[in-house]
């Protein structure tokens, strides 16, 4: 029996979206391949600090926003750039202890010397990016040599294929086939039967609130403001892994007519998502991906200016005309009435999804890698770092 090639994932903690990729990549892979995840951000220890991903992690939870967007304007270029040889060495020992065949980074501003460290070793690398705005991926990729090299981004965007563009990537190495999402999206219960299962009534619209662990307090003053205004609403606002902040959202009576489940941390959002007819959300890349793929009217929070890479997000709603900003609390009230009530609104925001690219992740992802490993259809390969030994 042919063993498995082997992937080496780079990832990373800060935020949620990279694991939730990893994942991604483990669901749709791991029958063919066998996949080693490593944090190289993380074992680099930059300026001796043991996990700088946990301090990115604890500016975002207490919406330290503006601090956190001077933090990596100015010091992340630099930082890695003064670095790239030492994750180039880090990444080149992973190969050759591991006997990879194909490196994926999920993560920015390491990828220049990743690539170089495929390149040495005689192995493709593959950059499946996460974001709308690929600035912070870009750093240093106007260097780029490896021949080998490929990337998928979301969109055909300024921000995205836009900002690669102009750091002479060749075109033809970047693929636009949407953002990674999880397979669990694609294959799902019908509304009716997943609002049978949560014991919801079929009569009612239902409002998804999903700010995330950033957004605690505002998942509070939204569901208080909104479940006061009888619109025979039932309210879903998922409070993680929070048990004060659940508790605190239960403590909320909303008005006649309206009803409220508070969910806990839960691997099946997929199904919230389903079940939903419009979301309440923070702009980021992986709820508006996952909204997109369900077609529902997006209803982004804009009351503070987001991490400024997130802005390409905002953009992205807006240019295809699939939700609007909220910019006071008390605005939501109106606008979800507006989004679920408005025949015209409503038939708007259908024609809207009409133009609005398909997601393709799942289906080309596995393609191309066996493109960039040099298999077909009998099963050849070209030689790789496993087949021709380490030393390159």
């Amino acid at each position: 029996m042919t063993a498995k090639k082997k992937l080496l994932i780079l990832s990373c903690t800060g935020g949620y979206g990279h694991i939730a990729a990893a994942n991604t990549l483990q669901t749709l892979l791991s029958d063919e391949y066998e996949m080693e995840v490593v944090y190289p951000i993380k074992d680099l220890r930059i300026c001796k600090v043991p996990n700088g991903e946990a301090f990115y992690n604890y500016l975002l939870t207490n919406n330290l926003t503006p601090l956190t967007n001077w933090i990596v304007r100015t010091f992340p270029a630099k930082l890695f750039a003064q670095r790239s040889k030492k994750i180039k060495r880090m990444i080149e020992t992973h190969i050759s202890e591991k006997k990879i065949d194909c490196v994926i980074s999920l993560i920015p501003f390491v990828d220049y010397p990743a690539s170089e460290a495929a390149r040495k070793m005689g192995i493709p690398f593959i950059l499946v990016t996460t974001d709308n705005d690929l600035h912070n991926w870009a750093i240093d990729l106007d260097q780029k040599k490896h021949h080998q090299f490929k990337m998928t981004v979301g969109f055909d965007l300024p921000t995205s294929k836009g900002t690669m563009l102009a750091k002479n990537i060749p075109e033809e190495e970047i693929e636009v086939i949407g953002l990674p999402l999880r397979p669990e999206f694609l294959q799902m219960k019908s509304k009716e039967e997943l609002r049978s299962e949560y014991e919801i009534l079929q009569n009612k619209n239902v409002v998804l609130i999903m700010m995330g662990g950033t957004g605690a307090r505002l998942s509070y003053q939204y569901l208080k403001a909104i479940s006061q205004y009888s619109q025979n609403l039932h309210l879903i606002v998922c409070a993680g892994r929070s048990k004060k902040m659940a508790k605190k959202l239960k403590s909320i009576h909303p008005a006649t007519g309206n009803t409220i489940d508070i969910i806990p941390f839960t691997e099946k959002v997929h199904e919230l998502f389903a079940l939903s007819d419009l979301i309440l959300t923070k702009p980021g890349p992986g709820s508006i991906n996952e909204a997109i793929s369900c077609k529902l009217p997006i209803l982004l929070d804009r009351i503070k200016p987001p991490v400024f890479w997130e802005e390409a997000n905002i953009d992205l709603v807006l240019k295809y005309g699939i939700g609007a900003c909220i910019r006071t609390v008390s605005e939501a009230p109106e606008m979800i009435s507006r989004f679920l009530f408005d025949e015209q609104v409503r038939e708007s925001v259908a024609r809207a999804y009409e133009k609005v690219p398909v997601n393709q992740f799942a289906d080309r992802i596995k393609p191309l890698l066996e493109e960039m490993m040099g298999q077909n259809l009998s099963g050849e390969v070209v030689m790789t770092s496993r087949s021709m030994g380490t030393n390159l």
